[in-house]
């Protein structure tokens, strides 16, 4: 281009250059109209959160660049976008729900549940266990025997402070006593569970005194599958049970005890013989203490002598349908 004529078209044009294409410019010499913008505060990429252009999400192949330019806009809409165009107006927070029928199914879930109620001046028994899901659905750690122990000592004394609401009934066994739904039995009654998973009759005799101030108008007691599993003898379980049976009469003379039979199982280390020996003996002598005594081996057996498939999760601990079978019985003392 002739110099004068290039001087010529400066003066005319007030000194700017004329605009050439250039592959090579950069982004910000490019049309700025079709560039997305960083937004302030945008809405989460979902298909969840917009249905309508699922394709933009990063997750499903797109991108927010692509969302951004997927309209056409002004330049000027692409740089003062107004609030109603970044948020979705009319879209409510969502939280998540709480089921009301949760339920701990861990050991550890179903300490922290037990705690959580108690540091809260609560009974486990008369709360829903949702009320403080938060503390027990974070539960991972297993509690020790003495913590248990510690739970079951404080529990009782907690009871003993307020017994006079309603009549008082104490459950005394293993596992099997431990899952028992208490949520489950009449609400006109105070439950008290002071059971302790994996116990034999030698540790329930070492913990019978944690209760000793509480006044229960029934306690019902089942124990022993625990020392048959771990080979005690025979004649160690019953004189065990004796002894509880005696200690229980005499720490609460006014309260019925209601003494269960030792259930089948199907574990190939308890034979049935050896149950049903024990229970023959326990029958005996719950009788000769005033105790009353419940047969629930030949309810739970099948015609081997086995625990019925239908009411156990493991060959030894109950199903659902175990402890509806049992809670019958229990409300019929």
């Amino acid at each position: 281009m002739d110099v004068w004529l290039l001087a010529a078209q400066l003066a005319l044009g007030g000194g700017v250059l004329p605009l050439v294409a250039d592959t090579e410019a950069p982004l910000y010499r490019r049309d700025i109209a079709s560039t997305a913008l960083p937004l302030t505060n945008p809405e989460p990429c979902s298909p969840a959160v917009n249905p309508n252009d699922a394709g933009a999400c990063p997750a499903n192949g797109g991108s927010m660049a692509t969302a951004a330019s997927s309209s056409p806009r002004s330049m000027g809409a692409a740089r003062m976008s107004s609030p109603e165009q970044i948020t979705t107006p009319g879209r409510r927070p969502i939280f998540p729900q709480v089921d009301p029928g949760a339920r701990p199914v861990t050991g550890a879930q179903l300490y922290q549940f037990r705690t959580a109620a108690l540091q809260a001046g609560e009974i486990y028994a008369q709360v829903a266990p949702y009320r403080y899901i938060n503390r027990w659905q974070r539960a991972f750690v297993s509690p020790t025997h003495g913590d248990w122990q510690a739970l079951l000592a404080a529990e009782a004394a907690a009871v003993a402070r307020r017994q006079q609401q309603a009549p008082l009934t104490v459950m005394v066994g293993d596992s099997l006593a431990l899952w028992l739904p208490i949520d489950e039995l009449p609400a006109d009654q105070l439950w008290l569970n002071q059971s302790i998973s994996g116990e034999t009759t030698t540790h329930m005799l070492g913990r019978l005194h944690y209760f000793a101030d509480t006044q229960p108008q029934t306690i019902h007691l089942m124990a022993g599958i625990n020392d048959l599993k771990n080979g005690v003898p025979e004649a160690q379980v019953v004189d065990n049970l004796y002894r509880m049976i005696a200690r229980l009469k005499q720490q609460h003379p006014q309260a019925r005890l209601v003494v269960y039979s030792i259930l089948p199982t199907r574990l190939r280390e308890v034979s049935s013989d050896r149950i049903q020996r024990v229970n023959q003996r326990l029958a005996a002598l719950a009788v000769h203490q005033g105790a009353t005594y419940v047969d629930l081996y030949t309810s739970f057996s099948d015609r081997q002598g086995l625990l019925r498939v239908d009411l156990t999760t493991d060959g030894l601990h109950l199903s659902s349908q175990g402890y509806t079978l049992w809670q019958a019985a229990l409300v019929s003392y």
